[in-house]
């Protein structure tokens, strides 16, 4: 076996509110990556390095086969899902708060939960068959001097029996009443990733989603009624906590800081992964504990709603690579 790790847009400016397009390998393809780089405009010294507006550069990730969707995702659900399904979180780049500061992001986009793996990975196909496309932000108030470098993993002689889709529900609910989210029938889901718009802060525990289940022609599966808390910890379950939580910077300044200083305390509050709920079936990448939905008429993620506003649902399908996208 052998892998081969190769560029396909060689730091190409970016032009914001465009859509660019690229043609994939042609070879069973592991992952893609993709990294931003940017020069920081002008800001205050005290000011929290803005890292998280640069997955926001990118409006939406699309991986297309024959013009159908196998990856669809804005670039902060990219970094999140990342982190949840396959444990990756970009180390990032000289995160310095001065003007002009060179900063760098490498976001993943997988077809598979295991990078590298022979079996899980999209299959071969042909010329102009798969393709990357990026839509980005209409404008930034961040970044300037925005490149963009492209890579791709191949894996030569690799013989994939399946791989990984992941594509993006929305919805935006008006009452209080439990919302059903119907989720994808026929493959096989690993994961389902959960965006929010409200979490719990300062003295209110209220989020947009207070509990959650899993309904499979009406009879619960795995979850038959879990709350927003422990869903939201037991993400430590598949991973450790992340790295870039809000101001998470070591430096050292001329003034001395007191012992118990609570400036600059770090919160997982202002993580962009605090807005996430990882709900996963498939804890052993194995099949054992996937979530079946082939033959149901009916597979739904239902939700009490305690706060109206936007939901964005991202379940993790495993198609077997002789089926249709």
């Amino acid at each position: 076996m052998e892998f081969i790790q190769s560029i396909l847009s060689h730091n190409v400016p970016v032009v914001l509110g465009t859509v660019v397009t690229h043609d994939l390998p042609v070879n069973p393809l592991s992952h893609i990556m993709l990294t931003i780089k940017c020069a920081r405009l002008d800001r205050a010294a005290t000011d929290s390095p803005p890292f998280m507006s640069l997955p926001a550069l990118l409006d939406r990730i699309e991986v297309l086969y024959k013009g159908s969707a196998v990856y669809s995702l804005s670039g902060m659900d990219c970094f999140a899902t990342s982190l949840f399904v396959n444990g990756f979180e970009s180390w990032g780049v000289n995160a310095e708060d001065i003007e002009d500061g060179e900063w760098s992001i490498t976001l993943l986009v997988p077809m598979t939960r295991k990078l590298y793996s022979p079996v899980e990975c999209f299959p071969p196909s042909t010329r102009g068959e798969l393709i990357l496309q990026m839509t980005y932000a209409a404008a930034s108030a961040e970044w300037d001097n925005i490149r963009m470098q492209i890579e791709t993993v191949e894996l030569l002689g690799a013989s994939p029996t399946q791989f990984i889709k992941q594509t993006t529900l929305s919805a935006t609910p008006t009452t209080n009443v439990p919302l059903d989210i119907p989720l994808p029938i026929g493959n096989n889901i690993s994961d389902i990733v959960l965006w929010q718009h409200q979490i719990q802060m300062t003295t209110s525990d209220v989020a947009a989603i207070g509990q959650m289940e899993i309904l499979v022609d009406n009879i619960n599966k795995f979850y038959p009624e879990s709350f927003k808390e422990t869903i939201q910890n037991m993400a430590g379950r598949m991973r450790a906590a992340p790295g870039y939580w809000g101001t998470h910077i070591h430096k050292t300044y001329t003034t001395p800081v007191t012992a118990g200083d609570p400036t600059g305390v770090v919160l997982a509050m202002d993580h962009v992964i605090a807005c996430y709920l990882h709900i996963p079936f498939d804890i052993f990448r194995n099949g054992e504990y996937a979530l079946v939905t082939a033959g149901a008429s009916a597979v739904l993620l239902r939700l009490q709603i305690t706060a109206f506003g936007a939901i964005r649902v991202i379940p993790v399908e495993v198609v077997g690579s002789a089926g249709a996208v």
